[in-house]
């Protein structure tokens, strides 16, 4: 099916230097500097504020519920006005990455500001307000950021190259962010008795140097990459409100899929994070393992960068995300039923799990391009950052959830255990944090499985006969 306007809504600036590895390199610095603020934000946030600071449990949860009110304007305005907005220099989406970057760096660092003297109030109060103030900086960031996916290059080989790019990006950002339990992880003699304890006040000084380089990668994303894929001018006599454009979201199978993966992604996949990073601190007595844990999180891009290329032109996208994930289930699923007592042994079968994860995490980013290009196609129109702002509030919910839950949940299934205190660490509890750091990402990755096996709909023919109607480079999607 054409879209209403028989021709593509799309054309190319010529003007610009052709899409190459200049782009690359700098889509790379994009999520290299966002997920220095983020995936701090997954891995230390609970344990910051309920642990350290010592916000209770049901509080905090409610901060992080409550802000998703902010979230349900601030999301869908901003992808809105990115697509409506008059270009700066023929730039729609690169200004706003200028203006929210230096802004995520700094708050980033602020919320992890020492309050644990304050008073109950102050904590409160400084909680919500710097969470609010990070997701309003981050979604200035991240929105007209992925949607630059779609406007640098049309050829779904490019895409994939930028996905990839970003994956990389994300992953690499967690080379530095390793070292941070190296840093907060001190051994102390607790009752005669060596134990790991989180100290919380040096996690600011740690953010502040996190955020200088998040800023420089910004800078970097913004002076490299290019804005190529225009609107047409009939796109702009056309172009519906917000509320035509969101219930569009309910008909495209590809981009429900879409959430339905990333949503899972944040409330269970990042979420066990924090999981596991108690499950080494009181199961395995040695919370500094977790740097060597986060850097196994990598290893799919090792894979990914030698063999997603070839993978792709020859199986599709689809099938490259399927049919590793089967490995995955299968190693989370015999670490529940035999549960693993070594440190080592489970830290390799981690890493071997996370390693069939390749084809997800590096070709994510893609598939919502497709999914937005499958869009116009069906509606006959295009609105890049309204439906990517769709999907990432839709993951930030599942971000709350998840910040929301995992303190809850740890309360129901173990409700003696702190942290700072090894006399809690008994049997019961380890097994009860144990269990939930497999379920988690067991959870998480077999629904996208059923995602992509089930959900997304676009086939192979398909996507040859959209990307030939929107005039779009034909390749193997």
């Amino acid at each position: 099916m054409g879209n209403s306007y028989g021709e593509s809504t799309a054309v190319q600036e010529s003007e610009k230097h052709p899409f190459g590895m200049r782009d690359i390199i700098g889509y790379f610095f994009g999520d290299f500097g966002c997920n220095l603020s983020y995936s701090v934000v997954t891995y230390y946030l609970t344990i910051f504020y309920v642990s350290y600071i010592g916000i209770e449990a049901t509080h905090f949860a409610a901060i992080m519920i409550l802000t998703r009110v902010f979230d349900a304007i601030n999301d869908p305005m901003v992808g809105y006005f990115s697509d409506r907005i008059k270009p700066i220099k023929g730039n729609r989406y690169k200004p706003f990455i200028l203006v929210g970057g230096p802004l995520l760096a700094l708050i980033s660092a602020f919320m992890y500001f020492d309050t644990s003297g304050m008073s109950y109030g102050v904590k409160l109060a400084v909680c919500a307000i710097s969470y609010v103030a990070w997701d309003f900086a981050y979604t200035l960031v991240n929105i007209p950021y992925g949607t630059l996916n779609s406007v640098i290059t049309d050829s779904s080989e490019g895409r994939t190259k930028l996905s990839t790019a970003r994956s990389i990006g994300a992953g690499v950002a967690k080379l530095p962010v390793a070292i941070i339990p190296l840093i907060v992880y001190q051994d102390k003699l607790v009752d005669g008795k060596v134990v790991s304890q989180f100290q919380g006040q040096l996690m600011f000084p740690v953010m502040l140097g996190l955020g200088v380089v998040a800023l420089i990668s910004f800078l970097l994303l913004y002076n490299n990459v290019e804005e190529r894929v225009k609107p047409d001018d009939k796109r702009g006599e056309k172009q519906p409100s917000i509320f035509t454009t969101l219930r569009t979201l309910f008909s495209n199978r590809a981009l429900i899929a879409q959430i339905i993966a990333g949503t899972a992604q944040t409330i269970f996949i990042y979420s066990a994070s924090q999981l596991h990073q108690m499950t080494l601190q009181i199961k395995y007595n040695d919370g500094g393992l977790f740097s060597w844990f986060t850097l196994i999180e990598i290893a799919p891009l090792a894979i990914g960068v030698l063999m997603i290329t070839p993978l792709v032109r020859k199986f599709g996208k689809r099938k490259v995300i399927i049919v590793p994930l089967i490995g995955t289930l299968v190693i989370y699923i015999s670490m529940l039923l035999f549960p693993v007592d070594n440190s080592t042994t489970w830290i390799i079968l981690m890493a071997i799990a996370n390693m069939f994860t390749f084809g997800f995490q590096l070709l994510s980013w893609a598939m919502i391009s497709d999914a937005i290009d499958y869009n116009e196609w069906k509606q006959g129109f295009r609105s890049d950052g309204s439906l990517y702002s769709s999907y990432i509030f839709c993951r930030k919910i599942g971000t709350a959830i998840s910040s929301a839950s995992v303190p809850l949940l740890i309360a129901y299934a173990a409700p003696s255990l702190e942290l700072n205190n090894a006399a809690t660490w008994t049997a019961s509890n380890v097994n009860a944090i144990y269990n939930m750091s497999i379920t988690f990402p067991l959870v998480g990755f077999g629904l996208v499985f059923i995602a992509y096996l089930l959900v997304f709909n676009i086939t192979t023919e398909d996507y040859h006969a959209m990307q030939k109607d929107l005039g779009h480079t034909i390749d193997n999607g």
